[in-house]
Parts: C-alpha cells; structure tokens; sequence
C-alpha cells in the first residue's frame, strides 16, 4: 500500500479526478469522530473516515469530505495542501497518538480531501480528490 501511494502522491500530493486506488486490502475501520473544521482555504471540511490500513497497520487514513474542492472556482491543490498539512498536525498527530497509546505503531497518515463523501477503496471518477502522505516518525508531520 505504501508503495502505491508513493507513487501516487510523489512531491507534494496529486490530485485524483477518475482514477481508483485499486489495492484489494481489509482494513480496519476506526470511529470517525465526526466534525466540522475550518481550515486555511477558509473552506469548512467533515471528517468521515478513519481507518488503519493493513497489512502492517502502520497507515492512518483520514477522508475527509471538502465540498469547495469541486467546481470552476474550487480550492485548487496549492491551496488545499496547506489544508492537508493543518489536518495532519491538528488531527492525525493527536489520533496517531492515541492508537500509538493503544499498542499499535503508527509511522504515516494519510490526508485525503474528497468533494463528496467516496468509501474508502470505492471510485467516482467524477469527484475532485487530493491526497497527501506523511511521515509522522518524528512527531510531526513531513510530507513523503
């Protein structure tokens, strides 16, 4: 999985408009503590997945639905990047934490802006999507 996404994101995150990360994995869902966030594009963005990807449960994924991504006039990725960055820190470190607290090791989150809500391992090839991986080893978040 992490080769994937590598590969995907490269420098600094790419943009999914119609292609399917098609990596048949189970994964271990999490509670998502459903909120609302407003994030430096100024665009307000819900957390609605939250997940541990195995096999070696190390990758935290977070989906969130960011609805200003999509359209002509949509938050374009420079923008939505500094969103990400904020969510990793605000979010995937203190939830990285926590599982790290549980027992489980956790090196790398998973930012993912999707303009309606797709399941994680399901495609819509018309939905905007940005994703970013970082590294979190060091405490905080570095892009991969």
């Amino acid at each position: 999985m992490t080769a994937v996404l590598d590969h995907m994101v490269g420098a600094g995150g790419w943009l999914w408009r119609g292609v399917a990360l098609s990596v048949a994995v189970a994964v271990s869902a999490l509670p998502a503590h459903a909120y609302d966030l407003t994030v430096p594009s100024g665009q307000i963005v819900t957390l609605d997945e939250q997940l541990v990807v195995p096999p070696d449960n190390r990758i935290l994924y977070l989906g969130f639905t960011a609805p200003s991504i999509g359209g002509d006039y949509a938050v374009t990725f420079d923008r939505a990047s500094q969103d990400m960055d904020q969510l990793c820190e605000a979010v995937g470190i203190p939830e990285a934490g926590r599982l790290i607290g549980e027992g489980l090791r956790i090196d790398e989150v998973v930012i993912r802006l999707m303009e309606r809500l797709i399941p994680y391992g399901e495609v819509d090839p018309d939905a905007a999507q940005f994703l970013n991986a970082y590294d979190i080893s060091g405490g905080n978040c570095v892009w991969m």
